[in-house]
């Protein structure tokens, strides 16, 4: 499965990474990161369903922190 979440060290980092998608016409939710993942992160990722090595790309090169990228299954 390919990765489909985005986590961030900071729910700042997740607002400010989904506005910025969203001025790029990419498709994001921010969302509270799975349990399992939350030692990763500081409990809210985006979820992007499509475009996530697009979304990266952008968030980086806007300087946005990104933790890491997992799957899931369902949210």
């Amino acid at each position: 499965m390919e990765s489909n979440i985005i986590m961030f060290p900071s729910v700042t980092f997740a607002m400010k990474g989904r506005n910025i998608l969203i001025k790029n016409k990419i498709n994001s939710n921010i969302i509270r990161t799975p349990m399992h993942l939350r030692n990763k992160s500081c409990g809210y990722s985006l979820y992007v369903g499509r475009n996530i090595n697009d979304a990266l790309e952008i968030l980086r090169s806007n300087g946005i922190t990104i933790l890491g990228t997992a799957a899931v299954d369902r949210l």
